[in-house]
């Protein structure tokens, strides 16, 4: 049985031999080519993904990919399309080809067939100069020096590679297709994703004058604790006439206040307001108002909401993002 070290030098080679083959195939990739793949793939009727075995689930991954951004995209399994799943393809199609040998037996005996009835053949191939390459139009060189597995025989690096390639080609379709986080979640409504980008500020906050705790600046701190008590949001909006925003008092503001100070007698709730508190507008995505409460040193639990007009209509916690947000 190997020894703990030996492993960990085991285990450190393969992801240090990995790092290196991403450095030469990067050094080595003719982009040109992805970017002419790109621009086809971006204005085909539909991408057909093909693969067996491992390249099988790289080109699943990348037809369900293609689909979430609008692209309409289907895995094609060479054995079930010499059996009439190859009707799918018409000639207005494009079909993405995967594979690390690049002589795959089932998939070289198809290449005839999807060559004559596509409009082009794009490869992304281990080996260039193969079976499959000699009907591509196009190919995308993924080969690799050698996998990182320590018998050089489990498909490890040269998964790793066209993982990495097949996200730059679909970094480029997005691009060129137009693609926008507006469009993007439209694909994606009922999806953590789609939430994301869908739903806004205004849909989650807390509003309506008489449920938000609105409180005066000459108001003492007893008055304002039992206010904040009594609404029960864990603050209070500094406003006299219930729309502008003069400051903003959480919690955390009253335990300082009553930790730093003998003499509560005359405090009032200016004195520990916020007076410039970070708003949120009621039109924001959730995740960017997640984003500006928690990507800070101090976070920040709960914010006010305002209007185009800067008048306070709402407010937001923490709390009430974490339902629908995760």
């Amino acid at each position: 049985m190997k020894h703990q070290e030996e492993l960990m030098s085991i285990a450190k080679s393969s992801f240090m031999h990995d790092i290196h083959e991403m450095r030469v195939v990067a050094n080595r990739i003719d982009w040109s080519i992805i970017a002419q793949s790109a621009t086809v793939i971006s204005n085909a009727e539909k991408v057909i993904c093909v693969g067996v075995g491992k390249s099988a689930i790289m080109a699943k991954r990348c037809a369900a990919t293609l689909t979430s951004i609008g692209i309409q995209s289907f895995f094609l399994h060479p054995i079930e399309a010499l059996h009439g799943d190859i009707g799918i393809l018409s000639s207005k199609d494009i079909v993405l080809v995967f594979s690390n040998s690049g002589n795959t037996e089932e998939v070289v005996s198809i290449m005839p067939y999807i060559k004559s009835r596509c409009k082009m053949v794009i490869g992304m191939l281990g080996n260039v100069h193969s079976g499959i390459g000699k009907y591509c139009d196009m190919v995308i060189d993924a080969s690799i020096e050698r996998e990182s597995c320590p018998l050089n025989t489990v498909p490890s690096s040269s998964l790793l590679i066209t993982t990495a390639i097949t996200n730059a080609l679909i970094a480029a379709i997005t691009e060129c297709s137009g693609i926008t986080k507006d469009v993007f979640a439209s694909f994606h409504p009922a999806g953590q994703l789609g939430r994301n980008l869908l739903l806004t500020v205004e849909s989650v906050m807390i509003s309506g004058k008489d449920v938000l705790p609105f409180v005066k600046q000459d108001m003492t701190l007893k008055e304002l604790i039992i206010v904040m008590s009594a609404k029960g949001f864990g603050c209070a909006i500094v406003s006299q006439d219930g729309k502008n925003l003069q400051g903003f008092i959480t919690d955390g503001d009253v335990r300082r206040c009553l930790q730093n100070n003998d003499e509560l007698t005359g405090i009032l709730a200016e004195d520990i307001m916020t007076k410039s508190p970070v708003t949120i507008l009621a039109q924001a995505l959730l995740g960017d108002a997640l984003s500006l409460m928690e990507d800070r040193e101090h976070k920040i639990g709960v914010l006010p909401v305002s209007n185009e007009k800067g008048e306070c209509i709402g407010i937001i916690r923490l709390h009430d993002i974490a339902g629908h947000i995760r």
